[in-house]
């Protein structure tokens, strides 16, 4: 969610962390010098002290005029001009850096400056060239992959979307060592050139590549391999999907796009299964290019028919959920044969979910190989209403399976679905993050240490912030490391490191946060990271016996990008990896930015109580001029806001906003409405509709596009069905084809805002 007030050249937004920022024109310095001459003769002092007087009380009124009123007008941008809109859109200020990766503890690949993917050898401390921009800039690589032994790299590019975080796209294996590429090509794609795939990735260790092609699965033993080997033969576009989620599961469930994982050995995968069968489907009409998708060529030709329409299996609440299944294919006997002629197929097994969901619905959350070898799986399932999740361990050679842990959500609350847990080499324990109560009725995400033999339950991280990811468990050292929020600072995330219950110590040690006070843990590097209150890292895997570990510290703002590496044991800064200060700071230098400043609102209810604390506490925000403007949800409280009787609110622009709840997507919002025939009242009273005629006219635009899955057309067109009939005046502007980020016509979507905007808030055109 994202809602933002504007005033003229001012404003305040809500952003995900409920974090908010405001921009103060008093920041801004502003020096008057005035000479004043006089000619010659005789001075009259009397006259001059009266004009010095006069003069300082106009300056002081137009000092209090601006601090009251915010008229700031060129004070604001004396330090800059204005970033542009079209600066904005065309991304120009943005860095983009392929993600970084660690192939061994001491070998890690990272875009440097040059925008070239280099090689960082940890032990000798050097970095050396592996694969060159021009070579990338060549096939406008988006994605990568490198093989265990760093021979290939498997490049991604020309991406399509499919769904909002599903693609398909061109694969080319580059061979580092002779600079050849390699593009994939299925034997049985109709295409002459490369085979637009939905996921190509190296087979654990190995060289072997498996593909994912119209929801089914294929092997290539080798970069040079001339033959595939089907895995699956179920799959059927838009209804079965082996190895890639359906819309549901991309959407709301899993974290990737991808739902298949190889074992580190390369001896076996496991592959999710969904089948969108029972699943009621969603049409919206799709226009297309002429000549294209089905468009009439010529819009004068006799044969022109109405635009055909498209479709997508979309389970609503209370309506039938995509079935899923969970199964390991062992690839020892696969063969060439596979494709053609006499087919042997590998053996695989089903994994079954804990009895205990046999006779419900269920969601597969997230599943992975424990240990280095191929002899143990762990799944964590989760009950369709969210509030039950468990984690289940299946083992060779039967791959029964057996719950190991639970956890359920406090009453009236529910489970959110967490990355998968993180295991200990030897599969005893494990690491997780879940719901912990602090204090008499707050609950944060924090890391828990579940060790199965003893059946122990350790929390390890605790206090009011939260835990947004764990980086790594060195199980040597015993300690973890993990990002996290720092309490009442929720919109900064800071890396953490804390000791985990070691038997042979039974001391209990408080987390170490290493980037909350640069001049603690960071002092000899706190230079590099003075303006940075947002952190990511990446921590080299486990080390070997007396070896030095390190991890990679990522300042991703307020400041610009950096990225150095630090040492494990003592935090010392050995390297700047990048610094786009070095291309940027100058640049950036000559915009007027906004300053920002963190508030902490007591007892904030919701936006409104925001609002007005904001209102009470600057007196340069202008209550006359008030807007609010959000995207999906940001749209749907945009609109609820702007029919709140306090009418706080003068503006709004709604995009994409969700309606009527019964239309929305069965995961979401059984999450958090519950099942409709348990909570009809809930859904009445949450559906926007209800409130449309206290919407004050003239006061809303909506957008909404015509192919968005995420938000369906449908439910724009129900609110503005609401509005009309409730006689409320509004602006209404909808986009064919478009989805739910509109990438082919922002710059549009942004115009028509801002003009609709500069007329309800009567703002200054310049």
């Amino acid at each position: 969610m994202n809602a933002s007030v504007n005033i003229e050249r001012n404003s305040w937004r809500l952003p995900p962390d409920e974090t908010v920022q405001v921009a103060d024109p008093r920041s801004k310095s502003a020096q008057v010098k005035e000479d004043l001459t006089y000619a010659e003769g005789g001075h009259n002092w009397r006259s001059i002290v009266f004009s010095l007087l006069v003069i300082g009380f106009v300056i002081a009124g137009i000092v209090t005029a601006i601090y009251l009123l915010g008229y700031v007008d060129e004070l604001l941008y004396w330090s800059g001009r204005r970033l542009t809109l079209d600066e904005c859109l065309r991304d120009d200020l943005t860095p983009h850096r392929l993600p970084p990766t660690w192939i061994t503890y001491e070998k890690f690949v990272y875009q440097a400056d040059d925008g070239s993917l280099s090689l960082l050898d940890t032990r000798e401390n050097a970095v050396s060239l592996l694969v060159s921009n021009h070579t990338l800039r060549q096939l406008n690589v988006q994605g990568y992959e490198c093989s265990s032994d760093l021979r290939y790299v498997l490049f991604r590019h020309n991406v399509k979307p499919v769904f909002q975080n599903t693609f398909t796209a061109l694969y080319t294996v580059y061979d580092v060592t002779n600079d050849h590429h390699t593009p994939l090509r299925l034997q049985a794609s109709r295409h002459m050139h490369q085979t637009r795939l939905q996921h190509a990735t190296w087979l654990g260790n190995t060289s072997g590549i498996l593909m994912i092609s119209e929801n089914d699965i294929f092997l290539r033993m080798g970069p040079a391999g001339t033959e595939d080997i089907r895995l699956t033969d179920t799959g059927v576009p838009g209804i079965i999907y082996n190895g890639v989620p359906d819309w549901l599961y991309q959407e709301e469930v899993l974290p990737r796009p991808q739902a298949i994982w190889p074992s580190p050995d390369g001896t076996h995968i496991l592959y999710a299964v969904f089948n969108d069968t029972k699943v009621s489907a969603l049409e919206f009409p799709w226009f297309g290019t002429p000549g294209q998708d089905g468009a009439s060529p010529s819009p004068l030709g006799a044969s022109k028919s109405f635009p055909p329409s498209r479709s997508v299996r979309y389970p609503r609440p209370g309506s039938p959920n995509p079935e899923v299944e969970l199964w390991v294919m062992d690839l020892g006997n696969v063969s060439s044969t596979n494709y053609t002629g006499n087919v042997t197929w590998p053996m695989k097994m089903k994994l079954k979910p804990p009895p205990f969901l046999n006779e419900q619905d269920y969601y597969l959350i997230s599943a992975g190989w424990v240990g280095d070898d191929a002899s143990q799986v762990a799944v964590v399932w989760m009950t369709r209403m969210q509030n039950l999740s468990m984690v289940s361990a299946c083992r060779a050679p039967t791959w029964e399976c057996e719950e190991t842990h639970s956890e359920r959500a406090p009453e009236g609350l529910w489970l959110d679905a967490q990355p998968h847990p993180l295991f200990a080499p030897d599969g005893d324990s494990f690491l997780l993050l879940a719901m912990v109560q602090e204090g008499d009725k707050e609950h944060f995400t924090h890391i828990k240490h579940v060790t199965l033999t003893q059946q122990r339950i350790a929390v390890l991280s605790h206090g009011r912030y939260e835990v947004s990811e764990i980086l790594a468990w060195d199980t040597k050292a015993h300690l973890v490391y993990y990002l996290g929020t720092r309490e009442k600072r929720p919109g900064q995330r800071h890396l953490y490191v804390v000791r985990d219950p070691a038997a042979d110590d039974p001391r209990h040690f408080e987390p170490l946060c290493v980037t909350c006070d640069l001049g603690d843990v960071l002092w000899s590097s706190r230079r590099y990271y003075t303006n940075c209150t947002h952190f990511g890292a990446s921590v080299s895997p486990s080390v070997e016996e007396g070896a030095q570990g390190y991890y990679v510290l990522y300042c991703e703002g307020p400041g610009l990008p950096l990225a150095a590496v630090h040492t494990m044991s003592t935090h010392k800064l050995v390297r700047v990896l990048y610094d786009t200060g070095i291309q940027r700071a100058g640049k950036l230098s000559e915009l007027a930015l906004p300053t920002r400043q963190n508030f902490e609102v007591p007892l904030p209810q919701d936006q409104l109580t925001v609002l007005k604390h904001l209102l009470k506490t600057h007196k340069y925000l202008d209550v006359e001029r008030i807007g609010v403007w959000g995207w999906g949800y940001g749209g749907y409280v945009t609109a609820m806001v702007l029919g709140n009787q306090e009418n706080v609110f003068k503006c709004g622009v709604a995009v994409n906003p969700i309606a009527d709840w019964m239309y929305y997507n069965s995961a979401f919002t059984e999450r958090v409405l519950g099942a409709p025939a348990e909570n009809y009242k809930g859904y009445v009273e949450a559906d926007l509709t209800q409130r449309a005629k206290l919407v004050p006219s003239h006061s809303l635009y909506l957008l909404h596009g015509l192919a968005d899955l995420t938000a369906p057309y449908t439910h724009g067109v129900a609110f503005a069905k609401a509005l009309s009939e409730a006689g409320v005046i509004f602006r209404y502007q909808s986009y064919a084809d478009e989805d739910h980020a509109l990438r082919g016509v922002l710059e549009h979507a942004y115009r028509s805002m801002e003009d609709f905007l500069a007329q309800c808030l009567a703002l200054d055109a310049s």
